[in-house]
């Protein structure tokens, strides 16, 4: 009998071992057969891997865990082109249930290790934030186009400056957040996470970041994440210093050529076509001061699109989703094309380009006649341009 407990032991031992190191899916009104898959996040210039991948069948699906130790990962639930569902998540070893409603995405939960109830948590602290700036640009983003156009109302300005201020107080709540789980949590991978998101943001010099780097466990340094954070910074700090393209006006603009939301390829050349006065607009839905300069853009098209002008948005994302969705939210009715590449698209090297906003206005030819344009300066550089 006793011989009997201890193998019944060790089956349900070898039961637990089984089921131990699984993604689950649970989902919520969404058709058998949606796809989706595991990504270890980019950084940089490095493209997600797919690391498995699996289908809804019955509202989930069980994945096998790849997971060895804590990597930056994401879960893409794929329903159809147009939509494509993102949930951040720690991925490392153990029973990793993450659960999504369609119908409810924002209140996507993550559940399981010790490090994602972390992550649960600071999902929970940014939810607010996100819900509030989307309801601030539904609110304001028609206002502020308005007003965005005005150079002689005083009142005006004063109202669009109030707004843009409200908008990167709202912004700022995020980096003030990311700093927290930073700060909190530097002995484990996620506080790792935060600090390359603190990165992003550029607020020091790459020297300053490496050395904030220096100051994490070696444990952390030399983990698979440790390191493609460190080959990271190595990169940046590699090409900090090397030349790049630059332009003055009266050059020709390089030609350029990405895919349209519809999927289209299009290029800097066919756009010029029967053009005669045009803005070469490079953002991504994730830089804040692109988000805030975009009424600006607006209203300049809405004023002098009939009259001839006309613009090209070029966008650094890697999510389309998120890209479409800034699209419509931002009202940006005009072409728009992005290679999904982030930081790693061809522009930025062809174009030099160091930080986005970044735009260039081109005459019918490619020729570049103004640069970097920002608020009125924008409107009031075309209005003369086509009086001409």
């Amino acid at each position: 009998m006793k011989k009997l407990s201890v193998l019944f032991a060790l089956i349900l031992l070898m039961v637990s071992c089984q089921k131990k190191n699984t993604i689950e899916v649970i989902t919520e009104n969404l058709p058998d057969k949606t796809k989706v898959d595991v990504y270890i996040r980019g950084l940089g210039f490095n493209e997600s891997e797919v690391v498995t991948s699996g289908d809804i069948e019955g509202g989930k699906v069980i994945l096998d865990n790849p997971f060895t130790e804590g990597e930056w990962a994401y879960l893409s639930i794929k329903e159809s082109e147009e939509e494509n569902h993102i949930v951040l998540f720690v991925g490392e070893p153990g029973a990793i249930t993450i659960r999504f409603d369609k119908n409810n995405p924002d209140k996507s939960t993550v559940e399981g290790t010790d490090t994602n109830k972390i992550v649960q948590q600071f999902m929970g602290d940014t939810r607010p934030i996100s819900q509030k700036l989307d309801a601030f640009i539904e609110k304001n983003m028609s206002r502020m186009q308005e007003l965005a156009g005005s150079t002689t109302n005083d009142e005006g300005k004063e109202e669009l400056k109030k707004l843009k201020q409200e908008y990167s107080s709202i912004a700022g709540e995020f980096d003030v957040t990311i700093k927290k789980y930073e700060a909190a949590n530097r002995d484990n991978a996620f506080g790792l996470m935060m600090f390359v998101e603190l990165m992003n943001m550029q607020e020091k010099s790459l020297a300053e970041y490496q050395a904030d780097f220096d100051q994490y466990s070696e444990a952390l340094r030399t983990s698979k994440f440790g390191k493609r954070v460190d080959a990271y910074i190595k990169e940046l700090l590699e090409n900090d210093g090397k030349e790049v393209a630059t332009f003055k006006i009266g050059d020709k603009l390089p030609e350029f050529k990405g895919l349209t939301p519809e999927d289209k390829e299009l290029t800097l050349s066919s756009f010029l076509e029967g053009k005669k006065l045009v803005l070469v607009d490079v953002w991504a839905s994730w830089c804040g001061p692109c988000r805030q300069e975009n009424p600006n853009v607006v209203k300049t098209y809405e004023d002098y699109h009939k009259l001839g002008f006309d613009i090209i948005g070029y966008s650094l994302d890697k999510d389309k989703a998120a890209w479409v969705k800034a699209i419509a939210a931002d009202k940006l009715t005009w072409a728009q094309v992005s290679n999904l590449k982030f930081w790693k698209d061809p522009i930025v090297k062809d174009y030099g380009i160091k930080g986005i906003p970044a735009n260039y206005l081109i005459d019918a030819n490619g020729v570049i006649v103004a640069m970097d344009l920002r608020g009125n300066e924008l409107g009031e550089k075309v209005k003369e341009l086509l009086a001409k």
